[in-house]
């Protein structure tokens, strides 16, 4: 009779263990800039908040087949980058220009930019991260934050899931694939 008891009682602790490694992971709730900055960051979502308050916006983007257009809270992603400060060297002439942004989601996703393309004088491209969409919070595998490019004709820019953007010096990078293996 003992051993009824005993064997329940395993199942649901096996059972909530399972549960906390595979269901209940934490969100990740940080954005980081990383590679060739002069200041690499880390930002929580309060922090980001505060320190971009100015440039905080309500961006109108559609999502999906349907297009459906929705209402995101957030900011330009150039913005974010210049915070964290490209390494620009003198020489080349608008070295800055060269610069290469990916970004990556939380499933490996990524996507990328030149960094001239976010520049409202050479490219222009409207690039948000925003982290609610309709007045909620992203969530999930959307949270802590997503991508919008309303410029781009498709969606294919548009990720979520993100925690992470690196800069990388398109002409030091060019330098070393000559330089070959």
């Amino acid at each position: 009779m003992h051993v009824r008891p005993l064997s329940v009682l395993l199942k649901i602790e096996a059972a909530v263990m399972l549960a906390a490694c595979l269901g209940f992971a934490q969100e990740p709730t940080t954005l980081a800039v990383k590679g060739d900055v002069l200041k690499p960051v880390q930002w929580s979502m309060e922090d980001l908040k505060k320190q971009f308050t100015k440039e905080t916006q309500t961006i109108e983007f559609s999502i999906g087949k349907d297009k459906s257009q929705k209402k995101g809270t957030g900011i330009p992603l150039l913005s974010v980058i210049q915070a964290a400060g490209p390494k620009v060297e003198k020489t080349p002439k608008h070295h800055e220009l060269t610069f290469l942004v990916f970004i990556e989601a939380g499933d490996s996703y990524r996507v990328f930019f030149s960094f001239a393309e976010l520049f409202p004088q050479a490219g222009s491209a409207q690039a948000w991260l925003i982290w609610d969409v309709d007045g909620e919070p992203l969530s999930g595998k959307e949270a802590p934050f997503r991508l919008v490019v309303p410029s781009d004709r498709g969606h294919d820019r548009d990720i979520y899931g993100i925690a992470t953007i690196y800069l990388v010096d398109g002409t030091r990078l060019a330098t070393r694939l000559e330089a070959g293996p």
